[in-house]
């Protein structure tokens, strides 16, 4: 009876220690699945802060060659506006010009912050988008 009552306590001490070791394991492929998907997480969001660089770098570039060709333009025009200005024959002429000059020069300069306001909202978006789509990846691989 004594030998039976010791194989029946080893059966019965196994089970707490069988339970623990499915337990440890549970918890490291738990752990291991979470830390993979932190991992991709991190790739995702990397990958998105990238294109968000590469985005406002190239839209950066776009916006200073238009500001650039807008400063050349002007100063094409204000240099014209004073060869006319000095070839002017007479005071009612040159009042003329500086009213033909200064029309053209608003509506240049309307189209001109249209133009830089339609740059930078697509930079903004350009730079934004790729992370909001990263970040959503992020989370969505994490879930």
């Amino acid at each position: 009876m004594s030998a039976h009552n010791t194989q029946t306590k080893g059966k019965n001490g196994d089970r707490p220690a069988q339970a623990f070791k499915d337990s440890a394991q549970q918890s490291a492929a738990q752990g291991k699945e979470l830390a993979d998907k932190t991992e991709a997480a991190a790739a995702t969001v990397a990958d998105s802060a990238q294109h968000s660089y590469e985005n406002a770098t190239s839209d950066a570039a776009d916006f200073n060659a238009q500001w650039i060709e807008m400063v050349r333009a002007n100063t094409n025009a204000s240099l014209d506006f004073a060869h006319q200005l000095i070839a002017a024959k007479s005071p009612s002429e040159a009042l003329e010009l500086m009213a033909a000059h200064t029309r053209r020069q608003f509506e240049s300069f309307m189209q001109q912050s249209q133009q830089l306001t339609d740059l930078s909202q697509k930079a903004v978006t350009g730079a934004v988008k790729p992370m909001q789509d990263g970040m959503k990846k992020a989370f969505d691989k994490a879930a």
